[in-house]
């Protein structure tokens, strides 16, 4: 299936919200994150459209170093995986840090997601660090990084 890759617009909210919330019960976190993402990133905060509205997203920022991008997010609906959506998503946000002056890209992920994993060791990122409790204890992630050169596919 092909993806439009497009950036967030207000009428996708509903439908990004719900991916955002999957582990957010009460939803309010994940409200916040939609909305300031939207005013914050507009440029690197995209969406993947099927032709039946939002099927996965993805946030992408500079950090305080303007050489060194991070994707934040990267979701995509459960009966949408293993479509190409993810890989549509991650191609179009390194583009659009890379356009920007990005020279390499950071991510973190679960050391347990092994599609998670190969998808961005297909794409060229490498593991740098194993960081333990990142987002609490049993939250562990690995660090990963991709220059920003190399072609994406």
């Amino acid at each position: 299936m092909g993806w439009t890759v497009r950036p967030f617009c207000e009428t996708d909210f509903p439908a990004v919200w719900a991916l955002e919330r999957v582990r957010d019960a009460e939803g309010y976190t994940s409200a916040v994150t939609v909305r300031q993402a939207a005013a914050l990133w507009p440029a690197t905060f995209l969406v993947a459209d099927g032709n039946d509205g939002a099927a996965g997203f993805t946030i992408g920022a500079v950090s305080s170093d303007p050489l060194v991008g991070w994707v934040l997010r990267l979701k995509v609906h459960e009966d949408r995986r293993r479509k190409g959506c993810a890989t549509a998503l991650l191609v179009a946000v390194l583009e659009r840090l890379r356009d920007v002056g990005v020279r390499a890209v950071r991510l973190t992920v679960a050391p347990g997601n092994g599609p998670a994993r190969a998808l961005y060791a297909g794409l060229g990122f490498r593991e740098e660090a194993v960081l333990p409790a990142y987002f609490g204890q049993g939250e562990d992630r690995l660090l990963l990084c991709r220059p920003s050169d190399p072609p994406l596919l």
